[in-house]
């Protein structure tokens, strides 16, 4: 048992920054001893309460973050006195996507939690918009945003368990591939059978280069050769790479295949019905939708007319869509033109984690703004959702995407 010292915020919320309670556990709904999701100190709490918690840490003189107090004087407020919701989060302004680039890691991170530098793991991006941008979770928020997240969500959905996976995609300073391992063992599995693949280079390389089709030869042949040899029942990759990988698969190899999890890029809903119907029809699918420095958005519920919906494990993670009526540049005054349910608009992604604050980060991407259903809220999820994101049209010219 990990013993920690619970504190009390000025919102008289009981919080612990350090990690959760463990339990002991059984079975997969409580696996390996480690925390579950409803463990967490935001689970179904309201966002507006969750985010004073958050700015009174961020905010806080003596062991906020560098980058927010020094932001609070450049802006002339007094945040922890002004931002008590998400409504007032505008006054912030979007996130300067480049001070991610710009400022050391440290910056961001509340200096209560740089005392313990032990319990930050970092997550670098593929450098889809530019150079690469680098986060840091604690461990009990990585834990929670990548691995129980989905182990939640997945056996809702009946996804095999005790399964051998294989993983096509990034490892190294990606968190895709730091969470890929805890994400099989929580569903009962062993580690997974893995190809590495460097996301950066072949960012560098033109789809219709030689380069560019020789690594991805590689990267294919490597995946076929333990298909051969090893029974795989669950695919983890890229929709690209696994669309690549499918059509060198024979039927048998196909049908053994009882579970796909997409991640990366975004998925289409042509490809998704191409893959659940025609390729591998045996399978429990499972989109995401985020990225390293937010966390993932899952898909909760089962496609049932070629829909993707996903929802994000609110309040730590809020998705907004705004208007694009004017404008698709990043803008204060946008972000109050939040979208009615059912129109679309262009994302905007929030971050409420003790250890990284980004609000206001508009995305590369639009989609349709959605309401939590009734099974969703049953699963103590509240927050809106996202429909069928894809490429924000006018932003094409300044996003890499390729294979990740």
């Amino acid at each position: 048992m990990i013993h920690t010292e619970t504190r009390t915020n000025t919102n008289n919320i009981a919080i612990n920054p350090d990690v959760f309670t463990q339990h002991e556990h059984t079975g997969l709904d409580q696996h390996l001893s480690q925390p579950i999701l409803r463990d967490t100190g935001w689970f179904g709490m309201s966002i507006d309460t969750w985010i004073r918690h958050i700015i009174s840490i961020h905010f806080n003189h003596v062991h906020g973050s560098q980058y927010w107090l020094q932001k609070e004087k450049t802006l002339g407020i007094h945040a922890r006195r002004d931002i008590s919701s998400l409504d007032d989060l505008h006054i912030l302004g979007p996130m300067e996507e480049e001070d991610l680039r710009r400022y050391p890691l440290e910056h961001f991170i509340p200096t209560i939690y740089l005392k313990n530098k032990e319990e930050l793991i970092l997550g670098e991006t593929a450098g889809t918009t530019g150079l690469p941008k680098v986060t840091a979770y604690l461990k009990n928020e990585f834990y929670m945003t990548f691995v129980e997240w989905f182990r939640y969500i997945a056996v809702h959905r009946g996804f095999p368990c005790a399964a051998n996976w294989l993983w096509v995609g990034p490892s190294g300073p990606h968190i895709i591939g730091k969470a890929v391992g805890p994400v099989a063992r929580s569903m009962g599995s062993m580690d997974p059978f893995s190809i590495d693949m460097d996301p950066r280079w072949v960012k560098k390389l033109k789809p219709d280069s030689l380069g560019y089709k020789r690594y991805l030869d590689h990267i294919i042949d490597q995946a076929l050769d333990i298909l051969k040899r090893q029974h795989i029942d669950v695919i983890y990759s890229t929709p690209p790479l696994l669309l690549k990988l499918a059509e060198s698969m024979n039927f048998k190899q196909r049908m053994q295949i009882r579970g796909i999890h997409y991640g990366g890029v975004a998925i289409g809903q042509e490809h998704l019905k191409m893959f659940k119907t025609d390729l591998f029809p045996n399978a429990v699918h499972i989109a995401g939708y985020g990225n390293t420095l937010f966390g993932l958005c899952m898909e909760i519920t089962e496609s049932q007319n070629g829909d993707l919906n996903y929802y994000p494990p609110g309040p730590r993670m809020v998705v907004q869509v705004v208007s694009t009526k004017y404008s698709i540049q990043p803008d204060k005054n946008r972000l109050t033109h939040v979208v009615e349910y059912g129109e679309k608009g262009q994302v905007v992604c929030h971050r409420f984690d003790e250890s990284f604050f980004i609000p206001n980060m508009f995305e590369r991407d639009e989609a349709i703004r959605i309401a939590p259903t009734k099974e969703v809220q049953s699963l103590g999820i509240y927050q809106d959702g996202v429909r069928n994101p894809s490429l924000l049209n006018g932003l094409e010219a300044n996003t890499k995407i390729g294979v990740y």
